[in-house]
């Protein structure tokens, strides 16, 4: 599995979209996502060919200056979403936090301390920038064999509530930060 699709209603509108570690032919696998929705009438229309939104970094698949003279990125910016999920609300909140905390302990004042000190604090949170082993793996194995285990995992309501949900898109396992 090399990435994952959501169609989430807020409102008045209908978020459709995909999540792919593989930028290979994306076109075509959001129309396959596109038609699965329709047969699966989750949808009653076809998908625009062109979509609006934008591209995330994921964390430990995106190598990226976050701070320099004068800046310090927070949330997609700084490529902090989760690679499981690629939620990044809460990556957001806490580096803005985390960057708040850096020019306080800067004394306000712009130097290369402050952008040491707020990548630290984000290593500190959010772990080195590496890719997963996970990702790793999956990715030298055939999709076929891949696609099978993921079909196998998700079918299983354990698997679904314990890790895909609390861990990869809740963080349960993850203490609140505190600064």
């Amino acid at each position: 599995m090399k990435g994952y699709g959501w169609c989430v209603r807020k409102r008045n509108f209908l978020n459709i979209g995909l999540g792919r570690l593989d930028p290979h032919a994306l076109p075509n696998h959001l129309a396959a996502f596109g038609t699965f929705l329709k047969k699966a009438k989750k949808i009653a229309f076809d998908l625009s060919a062109k979509m609006v939104g934008h591209s995330y970094l994921l964390y430990g698949h995106a190598k990226r200056n976050v701070a320099g003279d004068g800046v310090l990125l927070i949330g997609d910016a700084a490529g902090l979403a989760y690679s499981q999920s690629g939620e990044g609300i809460r990556p957001a909140i806490e580096s803005g936090l985390l960057a708040g905390k850096a020019i306080l302990a800067a004394g306000g004042v712009n130097s290369p301390t402050l952008s040491e000190t707020y990548r630290c604090l984000l290593t500190q949170r959010f772990g080195k920038v590496q890719e997963e082993w996970a990702f790793n793996i999956g990715r030298h194995l055939p999709t076929r064999l891949v696609s099978s285990l993921a079909r196998i995992l998700l079918a299983s309501q354990w698997f679904s509530r314990h890790v895909i949900l609390d861990r990869w898109f809740l963080h349960c396992d993850e203490p609140a930060l505190v600064c």
